[in-house]
């Protein structure tokens, strides 16, 4: 719905029935005033074409959906209420309502659900709702509802003004890419949700990102054309950047049983090209993989520059081909390559820049030798359906003071996918996004999928589903937590699952950034590893690591998957919390080394949960805050008392 069509919308006069909460008229042209200033600024598609309005109206809902529930989850109680809506502005598929105060206007902001959950991932109906005090209603759309609620200052607090704009403007810039990569992906959409797809292919398929977040597509420094180039919702692939680089301005380390270099070669080697294109590195120098985007930086960058100009660093050029950004953007996979690459990127992406640090490299690198021990091994014969992708390697340039140019950081991630090994795989991001036509996740597809397979209803088809997946994922990771004491940071993007038909047979967790270590795993591992979390200030006292671990699988990833389902009509909502909930008390039941983790999902009656919406906000880079759990706040646990 865009502007105009907005403005032609009629106001209707709830006086009599809804009057009970009225103040001073006069709020009535303060909302007025405040929504012209919104409309006047709003930047709309100026296409009229019917696809181009589906598209538009697609973006702007799967932006609300990601939008208000991450502001609903971090307001909880505070200046909303669950409402009927009032009778005029209700439809056949709304199911509830929220009434949000805007105190600063001296009106209500109504928001109307499709469906609602208990796990915070709500769907929403647009347009929304503005009631001033003496009843009256206007319709809003998602920007003039965005505006409005970033400028009161009851929800969040007051910000200035500079911060106040930069938050609205990553949210419009993150609606645009939206609708910019739908209008890309718009003939391919049957394909993404109901045909099988490979890894590389799901990857890409993930056309809006984090469900639970204002801006999930923001991306303050890429151009349009490198969004369409780089970013992995495009589906387009890209060749490497090849350097070649003088050793005494390469940092190298690796924990596998062959060095950095000689990976880097192993990739290079793998590069699809005739053997006479193939480029050599001048005698005495040696090979470094470059992202194509990420190297324009690193040649502007002044520590560099005398490298490049003095020969110690050459750009060999761009060539092979097939390399595919995974859902992350800065992770890039090739099927013909044997390892995945993760660089630096200076982009802020969401709550953070992009630039990796040399001890979260560490950290792949330590993944790798737990690994190697035969703490990793017991875990690994305990749970074959579950695999931890290592990063063994990476690279890093240093300036002509020998110091480490983090911009240039490249680790090596474990491949598994290569070749026909990469079919029937899928980021568990992608089988739960909304559809943008608000038709089926692909979660739901797969689910009927098997019910017609076995010729069962689709209440038992989901429940066998889920039960696979807590085999597959769920499961593995707690034992990995309670038994271990190895923490990974599984949320969404994190987690790959591997099918048999439409069943996962076997899950993956990537990105050693986020893993940890409780006392546990420093009591196992002491003998092996004596220093281990030290370098990698990742060894995490009870309270942070329960919290942390908790909700990246439990709130983001379990909550997530649950709530697809149910959105799908096919089993209650209940049933499956029933079943995760048994599932996390068996294991309590088996006595594990350390059961405060689950002790605290099941017995607590609030969960902590990442805020993104207060993170985004107030403009907070999430990777460098000295207390991750400054950017928590609380919700309600929907299992406990189950």
């Amino acid at each position: 719905m865009n502007a105009s069509e907005l403005a032609r919308l009629p106001e209707f006069d709830l006086t009599a029935s809804d009057s009970s909460e009225q103040t001073p008229n006069q709020s009535v042209r303060k909302i007025a005033e405040l929504s012209e200033l919104v409309l006047s600024e709003l930047e709309l598609p100026t296409s009229s074409s019917p696809q181009q309005r589906l598209v538009q109206t697609a973006a702007e809902q799967l932006s609300a959906n990601c939008y208000f529930n991450a502001l609903l989850r971090e307001c909880e109680g505070e200046g909303w209420q669950w409402r009927q809506a009032p009778a005029v502005i209700r439809s056949d598929n709304v199911v509830n309502a929220v009434r949000l105060s805007l105190p600063s206007c001296g009106g209500w902001l109504w928001l109307l659900l499709s469906h609602q959950t208990l796990g915070g991932r709500h769907q929403f109906v647009l347009p929304c709702w503005l009631q001033a005090a003496d009843g009256r209603l206007r319709p809003l759309g998602f920007a003039e509802a965005v505006t409005l609620t970033a400028s009161e200052p009851a929800l969040f607090g007051a910000l200035d003004k500079t911060r106040r704009e930069l938050f609205i403007e990553r949210v419009k810039a993150s609606n645009a890419n939206i609708e910019t990569a739908l209008r890309a992906r718009w003939q391919d959409l049957p394909v993404l949700f109901n045909a099988p797809l490979n890894f590389a292919d799901a990857e890409q398929a993930l056309l809006v990102g984090h469900s639970v977040h204002p801006n999930p597509k923001s991306r303050d420094q890429f151009s349009h054309g490198d969004a369409e180039r780089f970013a992995p919702e495009y589906g387009n692939e890209f060749a490497l950047h090849w350097l070649a680089v003088a050793p005494e301005f390469l940092h190298a380390r690796s924990a596998h049983a062959h060095s950095a270099l000689e990976l880097a070669q192993q990739v290079f080697d793998s590069e699809p090209m005739a053997c006479a294109a193939r480029p050599s590195p001048p005698p005495g120098m040696v090979l470094m993989p470059a992202h194509p985007w990420q190297l324009n930086v690193l040649k502007r960058d002044a520590r560099l520059q005398p490298l490049f100009a003095s020969g110690d660093i050459v750009d060999l050029g761009s060539f092979g081909g097939g390399w595919r950004a995974t859902s992350s953007t800065r992770s890039i996979y090739a099927r013909h390559a044997p390892f995945m690459l993760k660089f630096s990127l200076s982009v802020r992406l969401t709550n953070s820049l992009r630039t990796l640090l040399p001890k979260e490299m560490q950290r792949g690198l330590q993944v790798h030798q737990v690994q190697q021990s035969p703490v990793g091994a017991q875990f690994a014969e305990r749970c074959p359906q579950f695999t931890i992708l290592s990063e063994p390697a990476y690279l890093c340039l240093k300036d002509g003071k020998g110091q480490l140019v983090a911009e240039s950081l490249v680790l090596f991630r474990d491949n598994p996918f290569v070749a026909a090994a990469a079919d029937n795989c899928c980021v568990l991001a992608t089988l739960t996004q909304d559809h943008p036509l608000q038709g089926k996740a692909r979660v739901i597809t797969l689910i009927e999928q098997f019910a017609d397979e076995q010729k069962c209803l689709p209440a038992e088809a989901a429940r066998r589903w889920f039960t696979a997946f807590l085999d597959t994922v769920v499961e593995p990771l707690f034992i990995a937590q309670a038994e271990f004491g190895l923490l990974f940071g599984a949320h969404q993007q994190n987690l790959v699952l591997r099918f048999d038909g439409a069943l996962p047979v076997h899950g993956y967790f990537r990105d050693c950034q986020g893993t940890g270590y409780s006392h546990v795993a420093h009591q196992l591992l002491s003998p092996y590893l004596p220093e281990l979390g030290a370098e990698t200030e990742n060894l995490i006292d009870n309270e942070m690591a329960n919290r942390l671990f908790s909700y990246y699988l439990i709130v983001n990833s379990c909550f997530g998957v649950v709530s697809a389902i149910a959105a799908g009509g096919v089993i209650g909502e209940n049933l499956l919390l029933q079943l995760l909930h048994d599932r996390l008390n068996d294991l309590r039941q088996q006595a594990p080394a350390d059961r405060s983790c689950l002790d605290y999902l099941l017995d607590s009656a609030l969960l902590w949960s990442k805020g993104n919406f207060r993170c985004s906000y107030q403009n907070v880079n999430e990777t460098t805050t000295t207390d991750p759990l400054s950017v928590y706040h609380t919700m309600p646990n929907p299992l406990f008392r189950l």
